[in-house]
């Protein structure tokens, strides 16, 4: 893993913007390029270097996703409750025994798809370099 996208991580996960990330990016290439050593070596691992950034309370994209698929399993969850109380409808009949797995494979595949698109997603560039 290169040192850009895990200080892109890092630093997506304190809640910096994206044009924010990208500033700090250049920063690190202009800086890697002229003293001609590694960035890591300048600066330290990119998690210790992301730690100087001050946290914010910016949602990212994997946020978004996590609380997306959160708030569907709360709904599977409630809708079960509520057919079965207002109509008397068990929806085991449907979904077999296992009421609940559903909404713990839909809240886990949202947790991790979540982490996954913070992670891959690529380290933005500035707007100078586009």
């Amino acid at each position: 893993m290169s040192y850009e996208r895990k200080l892109t991580f890092n630093l997506r996960i304190r809640g910096l913007s994206e044009d924010e990330i990208a500033e700090t990016l250049d920063e690190v290439r202009a800086h890697e390029a002229a003293a001609g050593t590694p960035a890591e070596a300048e600066f330290g691992t990119a998690e210790e270097y992301a730690k100087q950034f001050p946290k914010t309370k910016m949602r990212t994209r994997g946020t978004v996703i996590t609380m997306i698929g959160a708030a569907l399993s709360i709904a599977y969850v409630l809708v079960g409750v509520l057919v079965l109380l207002l109509f008397r409808v068990d929806v085991r009949e449907f979904v077999g025994p296992m009421t609940l797995p559903p909404a713990l494979v839909l809240v886990l595949s949202s947790v991790l798809a979540g982490f996954l698109t913070d992670y891959f997603r690529p380290a933005p560039r500035s707007r100078a370099s586009r």
